[in-house]
């Protein structure tokens, strides 16, 4: 499964299944392929490469979510990314299948409420 689809799928499942979370979890768009021009302004408005694709905030704390496809690798710039925000506390994980994604998810509910 691509990353963008597994990605659409656990965004469609928290939407739809988890309603107190709407709004609190959340896809920055980052990434993607851009003209030049565009990148420069982009870029001086505050997009930060490396960013996790999926962020929940909730119980005021952040957990970010990477998701990679089962042979994906992080970039530099998203091992920067993870190291600089773990050192602040927040939990940075990988995401590899809707399984993981729906167990990590279901034990942070569980443990913050």
């Amino acid at each position: 499964m691509s990353e963008s689809r597994l990605q659409a799928e656990i965004f469609k499942w928290v939407w739809n299944t988890y309603p107190q979370l709407r709004r609190c979890f959340f896809h920055v768009p980052n990434g993607g392929k851009r003209g030049k021009v565009e990148a420069v302004h982009m870029k001086a408005i505050g997009v930060v490469a490396g960013i996790p694709d999926l962020l929940l905030i909730y119980n005021s704390r952040i957990f970010a979510f990477e998701v990679k496809s089962q042979t994906g690798t992080l970039s530099d710039e998203q091992k920067k990314v993870h190291e600089a925000w773990k050192k602040q506390g927040v939990n940075v994980v990988i995401i590899r299948t809707f399984e993981e994604f729906k167990n990590i998810i279901m034990h942070i509910l569980s443990v913050q409420i």
